[in-house]
C-alpha cells in the first residue's frame, strides 16, 4: 500500500504488465474512478512516429525507406514484424524510441503540478525505465499464458509465430516496487472489482491525516523522523 503524503501534487501511479494482459482496460477503468489522466506511452509511441519527427527520421536512418507508409509516417505493423523476429533490431530500436518517450512523458508532468489526485503512466517497460524513479506507486496488470495467446490470435489477428515473437520479447515484471498485482485472467466484473478494491485502498492511504492520527497499522500517520 502507498504512504500518506502531504502535498498538493498528484500521486504518480505506473501501470505497466505483458501484453494482451489488460493494461488499457485497467487504465480505462481508473479513469472512471477518478484519476486526473492516463499518460500512454504506446500513444506518445504513435505519436513520435508521424510524419518529419525525429525519431521518425532516427528509424528511417536505422532502417530504411521501406519502413515508412506513404505519408512519412512509420508503417508500425511493418517495423514491429522486423524487430520482433530479430532481437539485435529490436534492441536497435528501443535506442531510438525509450530515450524519446521518456522525455516526452518527463515534459508534460510539470502541467499536473499542484493537482491532487492520482495521475497514470502507463509504460510496457516502466520497471526497465528512468521513468521508474518518479512513481508513487507501481500496479502490474497479469493474466494467463493462455489468455494472452488467445487475445493475441483472436482479437488482435497475430499469427501464433508473431504472438510468440511479441511473448518472448516481453520484459520482467517481477520488482520490490511493484505495490499492487492485478489478476485479468477471469470476467470483466472480476477485474473492474478487482481494481476498485485497490483504488479504495490507494484513495484511503492518500488522504491526509491529522498529525498523531493512526493509520490502519496503529502506526501514527505523517510521524516527522
Amino acid at each position: 500500500m502507498a504512504a500518506r503524503r502531504q502535498t498538493d501534487s498528484p500521486f504518480l501511479l505506473g501501470l505497466t504488465g505483458p501484453i494482451a494482459c489488460g493494461k488499457t482496460t485497467v487504465g480505462d477503468i481508473l479513469l472512471e474512478l477518478g484519476a486526473l489522466e492516463r499518460i500512454d506511452a504506446d500513444r506518445v509511441v504513435h505519436t513520435l512516429m508521424e510524419p518529419g519527427t525525429p525519431t521518425t527520421g532516427a528509424i528511417r536512418g536505422e532502417f530504411g525507406d521501406e519502413i515508412l507508409r506513404p505519408d512519412g509516417s512509420v508503417d508500425r505493423g511493418r517495423l514491429g514484424r522486423l524487430v520482433f523476429a530479430d532481437a539485435e533490431a529490436l534492441r536497435r530500436l528501443e535506442g531510438i524510441v525509450h530515450p524519446a518517450v521518456r522525455h516526452s512523458i518527463r515534459e508534460r508532468l510539470p502541467q499536473f503540478e499542484g493537482r491532487p489526485g492520482v495521475l497514470v503512466v502507463d509504460a510496457v517497460k516502466l520497471l526497465q525505465s528512468e521513468l521508474l524513479e518518479l512513481c508513487d506507486g507501481v500496479w502490474v496488470v497479469q493474466c494467463s499464458a493462455a489468455a494472452q495467446l488467445r487475445r493475441l490470435t483472436e482479437i488482435r489477428h497475430m499469427t501464433a509465430e508473431e504472438a510468440q515473437g511479441r511473448l518472448a520479447a516481453q520484459p520482467s515484471f517481477s520488482s520490490p516496487r511493484v505495490t499492487a498485482v492485478i489478476e485479468n485472467s477471469g470476467s470483466m466484473d472480476e477485474l473492474r472489482q478487482r481494481v476498485e478494491e485497490e483504488w479504495s485502498a490507494l484513495s484511503l492511504a492518500l488522504v491526509p491525516q491529522p498529525p498523531g492520527a493512526r493509520n490502519e497499522c496503529g502506526e501514527e500517520a505523517n510521524r516527522q523522523t
